[in-house]
Formats: C-alpha cells, sequence, structure tokens
C-alpha cells in the first residue's frame, strides 16, 4: 500500500515538472493565460507592412523571432483574450497634431485585419493612411464594440456596412483637424447607423452630411444614446414636418452640433427630445447661423452645466430664466446681436456659474452693471469684449471684489472704452491668470503691484495710451508668465537694468511702437522659447549679438524687427525651424550679404536696408517654403542669381529699387506660383519673354525703369492670362503692341509708356474687359502678410508717381505715352468706362478724338497731347464731371470748344497748340457777339415781352378763380357761411378755455413756494373773478 503511495507521489511530481515549466513560459505577469494564435500573430504582421512610417515607435516591438517578440499579445497596443487567445484589443493611437506628416503611423490599413475576428476594440486615430477609403471590410468585424478612425486622414464615402456592427457602443470617426475640409470623407445616407442600436457615443464631427436630411429621425431611434458629437457636418437646415418622439433618446447627456447651418428650429428638436431637461449636461450650438430670440424653455433644464450659444444670430434680451438652471456652470452668448440690460439677480451669488462670456453684443450698458458684477460670487473666467463698456477700470475691480476677489482666473474687457490706471488692488486677485485689456482708452499708470500676481500667465495691454516707465519691479515675480503683450503704447517705456534676468520663459511678447532703447535689450537674450515676438518701432539702435540670432527657438513663428535703426552684418547661424516663421527686419540698416538661415522662412521682409549680396542666400542647397520675399531698396549691386528652381513656392518676389543687371535668367520660369513680381527701377537688360512665359499665375507684373529691350512679347495674352497689372515703363521696347495683349481680360492696368514702341493702337483694346466697370478684379494674392495688406504698385497718377497698396484693385488706367505710336484712336476705347485714367500723349497719333469718349464717365485724367489729332472735340466731353487733368494741347484740333462747366474751368495751356480752337478758356471764336451788344439788348426785350405779359394773365386769373372760389360760394349758400363763422366762434372758444388752463397751471406752480393761506386767497379770487 506504502508501495503504490508512493508512487502516485512520483508520477505527480513528474507530472508538475513537465506541466510547469510550459506553463511558466505562457504565463506573463499573470495576465496571460494562452499565446496569441499564428494566424492572427501573420495577420498582425501582415498589416504592419502596410506601414510606411512609424514616427512614434508604435509598433517596435513587433516582431517575427524568438522571445517575447514573437506573442503578439505582449506587443504594443495589442490584448488578447486570457481564455482564448484571440486578439480582442488594437489599439494604435497615435499623437494628436493637425499636421499630417507629424502623425505616427503612415501607410495604409490592409485587409489582413479580417482574421481578427474577435476584436472588440479598434484605435487608428490621429494617424495618417494617405487619404485611403475607410475599408468596408470594418464591418465584417462583427464583434465591435469600440470603432475609433478619427483624424486618420480618410477620405471618400463612409461605407455602409459600418451599419453591421451590431454590438458597437461607441463610434469615432472625427475628422475637424484634417487639412482639407472640402475633402474630407462624406455620407450620403445614415440609415445604417439606426441598425447600431446599442450606440451610446457618436462622434461624425467633420464628416459631410450636408446630403444628409433624416439625421433627426435617425438619432430619436437610437434609445441608448448618450454623447452625440456631429460639428462641422454641412447638416440641412430642414425640419422634418413630422417626427416621432416615441423611441426618442431619454440618457443623451451630451450634445455638440457646433458650426452647422441650423435655424431656430433646432430648438423645437431639442426640446421635444423626452427626459432632456433632466439628462442633458452639455450644449453646444455655437456657429450655427440659428437666429430668433433664446427659448425660456432653458430655465427648465435642472442638469445642464455647460451651455454655448456663441457665434450666431440670436436677438433680444436674455431671458430671466436662463439663470434659474441650478447646475451651470459655463455660459456663452458672445457674438450675437443680444441687447437689452446686462443684470443678474441676487440669487446668482449661490449660483454655480464659474464661466460667462457675454463678448460682441448689442447690450444697453448702464452703471448698474457694475453693482451686478458683485454678485458674480463662483465666477472664475469673465469676458464682457466688445461692448462699449465706458467704465473706469479701478471701478470694475472694486466692484468684481466684492465677491470673485479669491476665484476670478481669467478677465476679458478687451475692445471697450475702459480708461484709468492699473490699481494696486489688482494685486487682491491672487488666482488671476489672464487678463486682457487691449484696444481700450487706459490712460493712466501700471502699478507695481500687477508683479504680486504670482499665477498670472497671460497679460494683454496692447493698444492703449498708458504712459508709464515698466521696470523689472513690475515683473520680477511674474515667475509663470508665458504671454506679455504692450505694443502701441507710445508712451510707455520699458526701463530694466542690465543684468536684470527675468524669471520667466515668454511664448509671445509685443512690445512695437513702445520705448524700448536706445540699445538692444540684454534681459532678450534670456528667452529662448519665444514663438512670437515683436520688437518693431521700438527706438533701438546699434548691433544685435550674435548670440541672440544663435539662441533663436527653433519654435519660432513671428520675428518683427522693424522700423528701427538697427545696424550691422548678419551672422550665418546654424539653425532650423520647426514651423515656417514669419521674419521683418525690414526699415533698419542691416547690411552685407543676407544670411542663408533666412531661407527657413515662410515671408521674409528685408526692404529698406542696406544689403549688398544675395549670394548663398538665393542659392540655397535645396528646395525652399518663402512665399513672400520683399529685399526691395536695397544695395544690390550684383547680376540676378540664376536659382529660382529652389523657390517654386513663392507668390510674391519684391527686388525694385536695387542695381540689379544682366538678363532675367531662365530660371525664373520655375516660379510656377508666382503672382507679382516687382523689379522696376534697376539695370536689367535683355529680353523678357523666355523667361517669363511659363510664369502663368501673374497678376501684377512691374519691370519699369530698366534696361530692358526687344519686343513686348508675343505671346502674353496667352501665357499670361491672369495678368491685372503690367507695367513696362521706361524701357528700350520696341516693335508693335502684340494682338494678343487684348486677351487678357483680367488686365486693370496696363503702362508701357516711355518706350520706342511703334505701330497703332490694336482695334482689339475693347476687350479689356476688366477696365469696363468700376469693381476690384484684382484676386488676393498669396497669403496675408504680417501687417494683413494686399500688394502694391507704383503708378504715374494724375502725371506723379504714387504707391498704391489696398485701392491697388479699383485703379484702371491705361498709359502708352511717349512712344511711336501711329494711327487712330479706337473708337472701342470709348468701351472701357470703368477707366480712370487714359495717356496717350507724346506719340504721333492722328485722326480724329472718338465722339463718344465722353461715355467714359470715371475718367479723372485724359491726356492726348503732342500727338496730331485733328477734328473738333467731342461735345460728350463736356458730360465727364469727374475729369480732374484734361490736356489736349499740341494737336490739329478745331472748331469751338463744347460748352460745358467742366471743359471751361481747365486752364488754357490745356488746349494751347491748336490754332484752330476757339471759345472759353481760349479766345472767343469768329462771329461772337460780345454780351452787352444791341442784338442781346433786342433778345433780352424780346424775351422780356415774351414773358411779362403771360405773368401779369396768370396772376390776374390765379386771383379771380382764388377769391371768387371762396368767397362767392359763401354769398351763394347760406349754409355754408352759417358754418364757415360757426367754426371761427368755436375756435374763439377753444382759444380761451386753452389760455385759462394755462394760467390756472402757472398759478399751480407758483403755489408750491406760496404759503397756503395767501395762495388759497389767490385762487379765490380768480375763481370769483
Amino acid at each position: 500500500m506504502a508501495y503504490y503511495r508512493l508512487l502516485c507521489m512520483l508520477s505527480w511530481l513528474l507530472l508538475l515538472c513537465f506541466v510547469f515549466p510550459a506553463t511558466a513560459g505562457i504565463i506573463k505577469n499573470g495576465n496571460t493565460a494562452v499565446q496569441c494564435l499564428e494566424k492572427e500573430r501573420r495577420a498582425l504582421l501582415q498589416f504592419k507592412r502596410g506601414i510606411q512610417v512609424d514616427r512614434c515607435g508604435l509598433l517596435s516591438s513587433w516582431g517575427d523571432h524568438e522571445g517575447l517578440h514573437r506573442d503578439c499579445c505582449q506587443w504594443e497596443g495589442v490584448r488578447c483574450s486570457n481564455q482564448t487567445g484571440h486578439v480582442v484589443v488594437l489599439h494604435l493611437r497615435g499623437v494628436q497634431t493637425n499636421a499630417l506628416n507629424d502623425r505616427c503611423l503612415k501607410g495604409t490599413v490592409g485587409a489582413s485585419l479580417l482574421d481578427l475576428k474577435y476584436l472588440r476594440h479598434l484605435d487608428l486615430s490621429f494617424n495618417n493612411f494617405l487619404r485611403q477609403s475607410i475599408p468596408g471590410f470594418i464591418g465584417s468585424l462583427t464583434n465591435l464594440k469600440h470603432l475609433s478612425l478619427s483624424n486618420a486622414n480618410f477620405k471618400g464615402e463612409i461605407p455602409h456596412q459600418l451599419g453591421n456592427l451590431s454590438r458597437l457602443r461607441s463610434l469615432d470617426l472625427n475628422c475637424r483637424s484634417e487639412l482639407i475640409p472640402h475633402d474630407r470623407p462624406y455620407v450620403k445616407s445614415l440609415w445604417w447607423l439606426s441598425h447600431l442600436t446599442l450606440l451610446n457615443d457618436i462622434n461624425l464631427s467633420g464628416i459631410d452630411l450636408s446630403n444628409v436630411t433624416d439625421w433627426f429621425h435617425i438619432v430619436n431611434n437610437l434609445p441608448y444614446l448618450s454623447v452625440l458629437r456631429m460639428s462641422e457636418c454641412q447638416l440641412s437646415v430642414t425640419y422634418p414636418p413630422s417626427l416621432s418622439y416615441v423611441n426618442s433618446s431619454t440618457t443623451l447627456s451630451v450634445i455638440s452640433l457646433s458650426s452647422n447651418d441650423f435655424t431656430n428650429h433646432i430648438f423645437d428638436w431639442l426640446f421635444s427630445l423626452s427626459g432632456i431637461n433632466t439628462t442633458l449636461v452639455h450644449l453646444d450650438l455655437s456657429y450655427c447661423l440659428i437666429w430668433g430670440i433664446i427659448p425660456t424653455n432653458f430655465g427648465g433644464m435642472s442638469s445642464l452645466s455647460y451651455l454655448d450659444l456663441r457665434l450666431n444670430m440670436l436677438v433680444g434680451p436674455i431671458p430671466s430664466s436662463i439663470w434659474d438652471m441650478p447646475n451651470l456652470s459655463y455660459l456663452s452668448l458672445s457674438w450675437n446681436a443680444l441687447d437689452g440690460s446686462i443684470s443678474f439677480p441676487d440669487e446668482i451669488s449661490s449660483h454655480t456659474l464659474t464661466h460667462l462670456d457675454l463678448s460682441g453684443n448689442s447690450f444697453q450698458v448702464s452703471p448698474t452693471l457694475l453693482k451686478s458684477l458683485g454678485h458674480l460670487c463662483n465666477i472664475r473666467e469673465l469676458a464682457l469684449s466688445s461692448q462699449n463698456l465706458p467704465f473706469e477700470f479701478s471701478a470694475i475691480m472694486q466692484s468684481l471684489s466684492a465677491c470673485a476677489l479669491h476665484t476670478l482666473e481669467s478677465l476679458d474687457l478687451s475692445n471697450n472704452m475702459v480708461w484709468g490706471s492699473i490699481p494696486d488692488m489688482i494685486s487682491s486677485f491672487s488666482s488671476l491668470r489672464e487678463l486682457l485689456l487691449y484696444g481700450n482708452q487706459l490712460n493712466g499708470t501700471i502699478s507695481p503691484a500687477i508683479g504680486q500676481l504670482s499665477k498670472l500667465e497671460q497679460l494683454d495691454l496692447s493698444s492703449n495710451t498708458l504712459s508709464d516707465t515698466l521696470s523689472q519691479h513690475h515683473l520680477s515675480n511674474l515667475s509663470r508668465l508665458r504671454t506679455l503683450y504692450l505694443s502701441e503704447n507710445s508712451a510707455l517705456v520699458v526701463n530694466v537694468s542690465d543684468n536684470w534676468i527675468p524669471p520667466f520663459q515668454l511664448d509671445s511678447l509685443t512690445l512695437g511702437s513702445c520705448k524700448l532703447g536706445p540699445h538692444f535689450p540684454k534681459w532678450l537674450q534670456t528667452q529662448t522659447k519665444f514663438s512670437w515676438l515683436d520688437i518693431s518701432n521700438a527706438g533701438i539702435s546699434g548691433t544685435i549679438p550674435a548670440s541672440f540670432w544663435e539662441s533663436l527657438p527653433s519654435n519660432l513663428q513671428l520675428l518683427d524687427m522693424s522700423r528701427n535703426s538697427l545696424y550691422g552684418t548678419l551672422p550665418e547661424v546654424s539653425i532650423t525651424f520647426d514651423f515656417l516663421p514669419r521674419i521683418n527686419l525690414s526699415t533698419n540698416h542691416f547690411s552685407g550679404a543676407v544670411p542663408s538661415f533666412l531661407v527657413n522662412a515662410s515671408m521674409l521682409y528685408l526692404d529698406n536696408n542696406m544689403f549688398s549680396k544675395l549670394i548663398p542666400f538665393l542659392c540655397p542647397k535645396a528646395k525652399t517654403n518663402i512665399t513672400f520675399l520683399d529685399l526691395s531698396n536695397n544695395m544690390i549691386s550684383e547680376k540676378l542669381p540664376d536659382c529660382w528652381t529652389y523657390f517654386d513656392q513663392l507668390t510674391s518676389l519684391y527686388l525694385d529699387n536695387n542695381n540689379l543687371s544682366g538678363n532675367l535668367p531662365a530660371s525664373i520660369g520655375e516660379l510656377k506660383n508666382l503672382q507679382a513680381l516687382h523689379l522696376r527701377n534697376n539695370k536689367l537688360s535683355g529680353e523678357i519673354s523666355m523667361p517669363l512665359e511659363n510664369c502663368s499665375a501673374l497678376v501684377i507684373l512691374d519691370l519699369a525703369v530698366n534696361s530692358l529691350s526687344g519686343y513686348v512679347p508675343r505671346s502674353i495674352g496667352n501665357s499670361l492670362r491672369n495678368l491685372g497689372v503690367l507695367i513696362l515703363r521706361s524701357n528700350n521696347f520696341v516693335g508693335g503692341l502684340p494682338s494678343s495683349l487684348c486677351e487678357l481680360s483680367r488686365l486693370q492696368i496696363l503702362d508701357l509708356s516711355s518706350n520706342h514702341i511703334s505701330g497703332t493702337i490694336p482695334t482689339c483694346i475693347r476687350k479689356l474687359t476688366a477696365m469696363s466697370n468700376t469693381t476690384n478684379l484684382l484676386p488676393v494674392i498669396g497669403k496675408a502678410g504680417i501687417y494683413d495688406s494686399s500688394d502694391s504698385a507704383k503708378l504715374m497718377w494724375k502725371r506723379a508717381e504714387q504707391s498704391f497698396s489696398n485701392s491697388l484693385g479699383l485703379v484702371k488706367s491705361i498709359d502708352i505715352s511717349s512712344n511711336m505710336l501711329e494711327g487712330q484712336i479706337p473708337s472701342g476705347i470709348s468701351l472701357l468706362t470703368g477707366l480712370f485714367s487714359l495717356d496717350f500723349s507724346k506719340n504721333n497719333l492722328s485722326g480724329s478724338i472718338p465722339p463718344k469718349i465722353g461715355e467714359l464717365t470715371s475718367l479723372e485724367m485724359l491726356d492726348l497731347s503732342n500727338n496730331r489729332l485733328s477734328g473738333k472735340i467731342p461735345v460728350s466731353l463736356a458730360n465727364v464731371s469727374s475729369l480732374a487733368i484734361l490736356d489736349l494741347s499740341n494737336n490739329k484740333l478745331g472748331g469751338r470748344i463744347p460748352i460745358g462747366t467742366q471743359l471751361q474751368s481747365f486752364n488754357a495751356s490745356a488746349y494751347m497748340g491748336n490754332p484752330g480752337l476757339c471759345g472759353d478758356p481760349l479766345p472767343k471764336c469768329p462771329g461772337d457777339v460780345p454780351p452787352d451788344s444791341a442784338m442781346d439788348v433786342d433778345v433780352t426785350q424780346h424775351e422780356s415781352s415774351d414773358i411779362f405779359p403771360g405773368l401779369y394773365i396768370s396772376v390776374v386769373l390765379g386771383f379771380i378763380v382764388g377769391f371768387w372760389g371762396v368767397c362767392g360760394t359763401l354769398v351763394i349758400k347760406t349754409s355754408w357761411r352759417h358754418a364757415y363763422f360757426r367754426f371761427f366762434d368755436n375756435m374763439k372758444d377753444r382759444l380761451y378755455v386753452a389760455v385759462n388752463l394755462i394760467k390756472i397751471k402757472v398759478l399751480r406752480y407758483f403755489k408750491a413756494s406760496c404759503s397756503v393761506l395767501s395762495c388759497l386767497a389767490r385762487t379765490v379770487h380768480i375763481d370769483i373773478v
């Protein structure tokens, strides 16, 4: 017996020796009972092969070799079932960023995922799947409960097969952060969504649902739906005429439908949902074009804590019921058209409201608002910008201190009429993180007590009239400060000691138009993390230390040092930027070569300096992303480099007012995106045909004041069809005007003056249709500049060179003066009715002035002088009332100058050199009779003899009809006569009564200042009388 017992024990020991190692090899950290299945492991590896880039290392643990890397259940982002070993979770969520190239995974989703049939959780969000359509086979993964493909760069139609995922609880297809909104995924019908009856969380934000009109019905029939997010979906504004609420969800707690095109019908749907008053916690209907008044029904929403109705078209006052919501903590009604007064009930002091934004409305502001602010006891964030608040800043802070002294974290009073100083009591608001007061009328000082706000992160006092000296005492304790905006305070002086080291590292700093100089501030060199720095027009002179350039942060987005007196050369530093910054160093005295590190900018302003060399800047080693480059008004004296292949993103190029020489390089034709080219006032030579014919996007071409030669390009109208401004003035062009010039239907400004162009003016000039109206047809060129200004050009305007910028698109002008043109002026010129200026002077034109030239009713300048024009001045010209400058001198015109106040207002010099012309303001024409001659007397007498008899007859007839028409009737008609006199008797009585009533009122007024007895006596006396 003992032998058998011993044998059994040995058997168990042997069994444990074999089983335990095998089990130990499988169990890992006590949470995996079995290894992943080979088929599913191969499916995951096949998925990995479709990924081209793994920027974040999400798949770095996925391997096909021995050890832990072979068991897919141990791979990052993969989880398996403890019982079956099947893969149930695939979580490969990337890093949230808008830049596609910065996302973690880049590649495609392969069909191998079909082998993961037991998958319950799939998250591929925030990756880059290269505009691939969402795979329809995902609808076959019927065990899925959670599906997230948000912001993964998918495109195309959302597959209806997703309706097969009947167990799905959460669906996230959000693509709002995608870079191309018009090419986002779309849905033609949402009926497949109605099959997902277990859904409690939907996010379709950014999906194009413009063709979907039944979303009301579908949402209403999802009984477990708790979270609905469909923002920026282009949802239909049509409200269904018949909508059933029988199965409508009673569990909706979050509704986010912002950035759609709803009307006020959205409120009808909202308040018809059963149980919505007690379940809804979060409601976002911002930017939905909702019009009308705010419904009073909101007062019954007992559970609502977040309400965002900003950026709509709501009108009327804020309903008092809005304050009846007991759990409301966030309320934004900004940027609507609400009116009425702003007032809060006394009970709001115990309210849960922590965030309130009423900015950008039309509320009536009264002093009672200051008292109401004292009731906001729990407020953390308060925004009342753009409300024309006329209060002193210290009075506002005094009111807020009554209740929100220790709770207020953010205060936005920007763009109002708030005035005064920053008071000492500001330090009492110990929780303040943001103080935004830009665009007001602050005209006092800044208390050093502001430096005690140890939690302050953002301070914006820009665009005021503060007058003070800001020292380190104002800033020394602001260790959390990240944003400091003080620009546009011309009387504000920043004066800190040279050895001061700030306790903060700023993200953004603007001190433009403050007094920061005279030397470059040393404390700025300690700031190495800023993305935005503006010290323009700050009175700084001298050189910039090389250490400043060497420590420029890689996250730089804007650097503006313009309009100072900085000088010296810029060093060559080795730096790359994460973004493409905008850099403005214009209007200084920088000299030497343009450093090559600046090619990393997107917009570069270097104009009005003393730079002299373009190499190596203009010949970089790789392609750049510069879109705007301004090197005008420098001292560059060299040939234009032939390296433009590296600048194929350029849209605007300014190199005017330098000493550039040589021909236009061939590579300039590589600038396919170039819209504005300014090369005027240089020493360029050669022909322009070949280099420019490929620049098909050109809108503005200014090559004036050079030594360019050859013909005006024959194919200019075919290759440069987008031209709106063409300026080739003061060159050496020869030959005739090409007929293709007439194909430039968008041309608004044509200046070919001071060349050697011969031949005739093409009769097809009438086809320049952009000059036939006065509207601005020039497109927006490139991106907005640092100062948000449009492109500019210099024109000869009213015989003086003037620069046009914002109004450039409104100018319509033709100047072909100082050439050798001959022949007649085409009659079609009169069709260009939008012309403001027309100059054909100093040519050899002949024939007559077009008779319909007076149809150019917008014309302000007309110069046809120094030609061989003959015939009469057209009578229609006298009707051009806008004409300010006229010169027809030195022609062969004859006849009388047409009579009209406009033509007679010009000096005689406008008509000189035309021997046949006569009439005011020139000497009178032959046969003209002086005004005081006998003929005029006879005419006057004749006219008088014609006028006065008629006048006498009219007066007599008028008297007879008027007098006897009234009086004769009263004589003949007895009843009318009695009524007439009765009317005047009644009027006499009424007048008598009215006078006595006025007398009594006056006496009652004096009664207040008299004794009771004397006044009573007077009154009795009057009554007796």
